[in-house]
């Protein structure tokens, strides 16, 4: 609710009331100094360019004078006329050109001097506003607004509160700014909980209390972040109207602790080679690691990338993009060559809990003779005693066929490369190196 704040009037108009004459007393009269100054309304609050009226009245045996005094020492000739019942009175118009503060009725007559000091306020208005409307539990809000007296002038230097109610609860104050030249406030508070904020303001002595409307703000758990870590599409380059194997990994956390995101929905996209829209494939569900795996048929050549929807807790995130050659098929294939991982070691062994394994080997492919089978992806495997194998990562080989890749070690077990196989060559896995991990 917009709270308005008296002001104070300058410069008003003088009007007369009507006068009605009072009985003569029998004999000698009495002359005594003026009694029951009043003024209505108290305080003046002047609020329109228009200006507010207020009416002056008193009782004596003699009209006298009467006149109106500022802080500064101005004076306003009131002038009056009988009310009736042996009381005078006068009205004066109170506008912005007044000086605000406090204003005295001066009464003077044969019987002596009276006066009554009264209040002239100019109103005040008190916008607010709290940005955003929804913010994360423990972030910050901001808190701005401006205090205007009289004309929608700026209140300078002027001290508004700041006032909090939760939600089920009450407004309590929680600090206090100045406003600047132009009235202007703003402070930033931490939120942990949901309600509403607002701006009060005291008054002083020439402006009365404000309250500005009340504006919420929801405050809500932040969101986790997530990412898609090792998104792979395999085989590359891969026949038309092959199948086209597609893997991932989904984590949610932050900074240096991240777990895999199970039970949640990837959407599997692919953009063609020149084109410049993604397209929705199919989708996957992450396990309880947060992997996760689809296959699809290869048709052309393009892009592949994994994408993954907010909800509630947890924000949204996009894999990194994997381009896939899609090759016509051959008449008559030729048969598929033999291929072999050797030389492969998972080192050092043992290694410390949460320290890098590194893996090193070679593929080769026989052509008339064993060779280095370059620029390929081989896939590394884990399993655990008594467990089942995972997929780890993939690597690729150079151009000698040799490959290298790093992990960091959680559990001791065994590990193992495979090449998955292509168009040219068979499938082929390295042997199995056992590492101890110690904690």
């Amino acid at each position: 609710m917009r709270a308005v704040i008296a002001a104070v009037a300058m410069g008003g108009a003088v009007a007369l009331c009507g006068a009605v004459a009072l009985p003569a007393a029998a004999g000698a009269a009495t002359v005594t100094a003026p009694s029951d100054l009043a003024v209505s309304p108290s305080p003046v609050i002047v609020a329109t360019g228009a200006g507010t009226p207020a009416t002056f009245t008193y009782k004596s045996a003699e009209a006298g004078t009467a006149r109106l005094l500022d802080g500064s020492g101005r004076a306003v000739a009131l002038a009056t006329g009988p009310a009736g019942s042996g009381a005078y009175s006068a009205r004066y118009g109170f506008t912005f050109r007044d000086e605000p503060g406090a204003w005295k009725l001066e009464v003077r007559t044969g019987g002596g001097t009276a006066t009554k000091e009264f209040q002239v306020h100019w109103n005040t208005g008190l916008d607010f506003a709290a940005s955003p409307d929804v913010a994360d539990r423990g972030g910050v809000v901001r808190l701005s607004g401006t205090l205007t007296y009289g004309a929608s002038r700026g209140y300078a230097g002027q001290r508004v509160y700041l006032a909090f109610k939760p939600v089920g609860g009450s407004y309590g104050r929680v600090g206090w700014v100045t406003t600047d030249g132009r009235g202007r406030f703003s402070a930033d508070e931490r939120v942990d909980r949901s309600g509403w904020w607002r701006a009060e303001f005291d008054g002083t002595t020439a402006a009365e209390p404000a309250t500005s409307d009340s504006d919420r703000v929801d405050v809500r758990d932040a969101a986790r972040r997530t990412r898609v870590t090792g998104f792979d599409a395999s085989p590359d380059p891969v026949r038309a109207g092959g199948t086209l194997r597609l893997r991932g990994r989904l984590e949610i956390g932050g900074g240096d602790f991240w777990r895999g995101f199970p039970d949640h929905r990837v959407k599997i996209l692919f953009k063609p080679d020149g084109g410049y829209r993604w397209q929705y494939v199919t989708s996957a569900w992450t396990g309880d690691r947060g992997f996760f795996a689809a296959d699809v048929r290869a048709r052309t050549s393009g892009w592949w990338r994994a994408e993954v929807e907010a909800v509630t807790g947890a924000t949204g995130s996009v894999s990194s993009s994997d381009y896939v050659t899609v090759r016509a098929p051959r008449p008559v294939p030729p048969p598929a060559a033999d291929t072999r991982v050797i030389r492969f070691n998972a080192a050092p062994e043992p290694v410390g809990y949460g320290r890098y394994l590194t893996f090193r080997g070679a593929l080769q492919v026989w052509d008339d003779g064993w060779e280095g089978y370059g620029h390929q992806k081989v896939t590394v495997w884990f399993k655990k005693a008594g467990g089942s194998w995972h997929y780890v990562k993939t690597l690729r080989t150079n151009v000698s066929g040799k490959f290298w890749g790093r992990t960091k070690a959680t559990r001791s077990g065994s590990w193992k490369v495979v090449f998955p196989g292509d168009d040219e060559a068979r499938r082929s896995s390295s042997r199995t190196d056992w590492v101890r991990v110690k904690h």
